[in-house]
């Protein structure tokens, strides 16, 4: 085992309900098209996540473009303490990285209004085209991973670090699952934390980043962090089955 000063940190969140304060990916869908059958019948497994954003996208009101839905997202808020926290990681040299099974199209005017362009987003895109609904394409798709992602954040994550990098990760619904039990450190709410309760994973129950700020400071000022064996088990295997 690696000395815990010859160890690098990276942080990896979820962005819907995490950073912001409603899941801005759902209330678009639910303001400017359809939602619904379609979120129960992926909740209930009879529709896979990519027939889902399919159909919520192709349900999209007409005249639904790039802007509208820019402009919407430019109106919502943010966790209070994520700017705080985002500086906290600039500042310590942890890289930081949003990992979403959202769209480009709404996150990124949220992080840049924020002033956080050095945050790395990865997450699916939309692509529009003269009016015709926005077409999902998914960069970070992986075809080995069996979880309830598009964009697979067990990926992103391991393909985003070296074998010295522990691995922090923030969330709070099933979209999180995965990354969650691939990682070493984990700060979970909602859904994620009784999926963590439930499946002994250790981790963090946090409200706001204010927690999350509070717990990472004495983390890296301790240099408090080690590997945790079965994430990095699981990571090795994700790894090989790629």
């Amino acid at each position: 085992m690696k000395k815990s000063e010859e160890l690098k940190l990276a942080v990896f969140s979820d962005f819907d309900g995490t950073v912001t304060k409603l899941d801005i990916g759902d209330e678009i869908f639910k303001i400017f098209g359809k939602f619904e059958p379609y979120h129960n019948l992926l909740r209930e497994g009879k529709l896979n996540i990519k027939d889902y954003w399919k159909k919520v996208c192709s349900e999209l009101n007409p005249g639904t473009n790039e802007e509208t839905i820019k402009k919407y997202a430019e109106q919502q808020e943010v966790d209070s303490y994520f700017k705080d926290f985002a500086e906290f990681c600039k500042d310590n040299q942890i890289p930081l990285s949003i990992l979403s099974d959202g769209f480009d199209t709404y996150i990124k005017p949220i992080i840049n209004k924020s002033g956080l362009e050095q945050v790395n987003i990865l997450c699916n895109k939309l692509i529009f085209n003269n009016g015709s609904p926005p077409e999902p394409v998914y960069p970070y798709a992986s075809e080995s991973c069996t979880c309830d992602c598009a964009s697979c954040k067990r990926n992103s994550m391991i393909n985003s670090v070296d074998d010295k990098t522990v691995l922090v990760y923030i969330g709070d619904d099933y979209s999180d699952f995965c990354g969650a039990e691939h990682s070493d450190i984990v700060f979970a709410k909602k859904n994620l934390a009784a999926y963590c309760n439930e499946n002994r994973i250790p981790h963090y129950p946090y409200s706001t980043f204010f927690d999350i700020l509070r717990i990472m400071r004495k983390i890296v000022k301790n240099k408090k962090y080690k590997f945790r064996h079965q994430a990095k088990i699981k990571r090795k295997q994700a790894f090989e089955a790629e």
